[in-house]
């Protein structure tokens, strides 16, 4: 599986980081009147806010093959984090009943670490499944 995964061209893996990033500034700055609300239980927010981005900094690891260079991963992941906090300052800029919170971008944060994490563990598996089975 992750053979074929790595396999996919690049053109298709920054459509797909566009995809995301693109839903992610749609629901970040969308009006709070327009989402939905769902409470599964208290503080469910900081947990989406920490899986968009923990899928953002997995897509844009993968498209910009961060496996290759610790300096790219951590590139990577300064983005991620200052896209949070340009999305949570957007929303105090715009007024439209969204807020700014430290905690939205503390959760933004950490869902960025655990992407670069699961995306370093993800790349040393592949790597080493690919070097004990080359074909």
């Amino acid at each position: 599986m992750l053979k074929f995964i790595f396999s996919i061209p690049q053109r298709w893996r920054i459509a797909l980081s566009l995809a995301c990033l693109g839903v992610i500034t749609a629901l970040s700055l969308a009006p709070s009147n327009d989402l939905p609300s769902i409470t599964l239980c208290e503080g469910f927010d900081k947990v989406v806010h920490a899986s968009m981005y923990f899928g953002l900094t997995l897509l844009t690891c993968w498209t910009f093959q961060g496996e290759t260079k610790t300096n790219r991963l951590i590139i990577l992941a300064l983005f991620s984090i200052t896209w949070g906090l340009l999305m949570e300052i957007s929303q105090l800029e715009m007024s439209v009943g969204r807020a700014f919170e430290w905690s939205d971008e503390l959760s933004n944060t950490i869902g960025t670490l655990i992407g670069v994490l699961s995306y370093v563990l993800i790349s040393i598996n592949h790597n080493k499944s690919t070097s004990k089975n080359p074909n």
